[in-house]
């Protein structure tokens, strides 16, 4: 019987080891420039950001996972294929890439993991928040559950942002892509998270972002259920 609850006791130990085993990636263009990309994690709420040199971290992920690269206006999608580790080689302007396993990135253990990894969207707004407010439109319900977003001479700005060259207008990006946010439909977010200036995005980011992310047909699914 002891031999029996030790077993079980290995057992667990192991899967929770490999549960937080950690994920690490790096971005890189052709000429081994780093790329600085949010990374989501496609139908979870996990997401990550690449630092200067590309690296990123993350804890948990399975072998049919696949990542959202997003990067300015561009969007990458890259299947985990079950690799333990991703090295990426793209331009950050199509589709095209080149990912491998990397033994050098998983020797790294939890360097890249460190506070970058961001679960549950903590600074964000989930879409039944903004749903729950009875507000007719995406921007409205949005306004309503942030009020240092405010609109000024015809702009959506933050309050709280200083003026760019004259304009203190946010970019909006929707799934990776910059879409009026007048056209989404407030029942098709899953969430929105609000971003106090980034030079991620480049010049454009630079008065803040609005991300907004919609429902793939699987989370409507969970969602009727």
């Amino acid at each position: 019987m002891r031999g029996v609850v030790i077993a079980i006791f290995v057992l667990l130990s192991t899967i929770t080891a490999s549960a937080q085993e950690p994920f690490n990636g790096r971005i890189t263009t052709p000429e081994g420039k780093g790329i600085r990309a949010r990374i989501y994690v496609e139908n979870r709420d996990k997401q990550t950001v690449s630092d200067g040199k590309g690296r990123f971290g993350l804890t948990d992920i399975e072998p049919h996972d696949v990542l959202r690269i997003v990067y300015k206006r561009t969007t990458l999608t890259v299947k985990v294929d079950g690799r333990r580790s991703i090295d990426i080689v793209w331009s950050g302007e199509s589709e095209s890439y080149h990912a491998e396993e990397s033994e050098e990135l998983m020797h790294y253990g939890y360097g890249y993991v460190k506070r970058r990894e961001s679960v549950d969207y903590s600074s964000g707004i989930s879409g039944d928040r903004l749903r729950a407010t009875g507000a007719k439109s995406l921007v409205e319900a949005i306004q309503m559950c942030y009020p240092g977003l405010r609109y000024i001479n015809g702009e959506l700005c933050l309050l709280t942002q200083n003026s760019i060259n004259g304009s203190s207008k946010v970019l909006i990006l929707v799934d990776g892509n910059e879409i009026n946010p007048d056209i989404v439909n407030l029942y098709d977010v899953k969430s929105v998270e609000i971003i106090k200036g980034s030079n991620m995005y480049g010049f454009r980011g630079a008065n803040g972002v609005v991300l907004i992310t919609t429902m793939t047909a699987q989370d409507a699914l969970q969602r009727e259920r």
